[in-house]
């Protein structure tokens, strides 16, 4: 399982957001990405799970439904670092194949 995380950071706040961020994969493998957006800066995540499957997804990548937002295997940011709701999709790998 690989999860998209995605948060606008409160304006100032990228870099402890970016922070957070990094020490949020707590060891896990993973990136962290930054985009410097008009609207406002991004901070993407990318957690690899290969053997951990979500809650609320169902079994296989060809019948994945959701009942509820999806929720990342992540700790909360610390308040006031952002701006908005943080958004995280779950995906399944397809190619290439593992």
């Amino acid at each position: 399982m690989i999860w998209m995380w995605e948060a606008r950071a409160t304006p100032g706040r990228l870099t402890d957001l970016r922070d957070w961020a990094v020490a949020a994969l707590g060891g896990r493998k993973g990136e962290v990405y930054l985009s410097r957006q008009p609207g406002g800066d991004l901070v993407v995540m990318i957690l690899r799970l290969p053997d951990a499957a979500p809650t609320n997804v169902a079994a296989g990548p060809d019948t994945a439904t959701t009942n509820e937002p999806a929720t990342a295997p992540l700790p909360p940011p610390p308040d006031g670092l952002v701006a908005g709701t943080p958004h995280a999709w779950p995906f399944h790998q397809v190619h290439p194949a593992h």
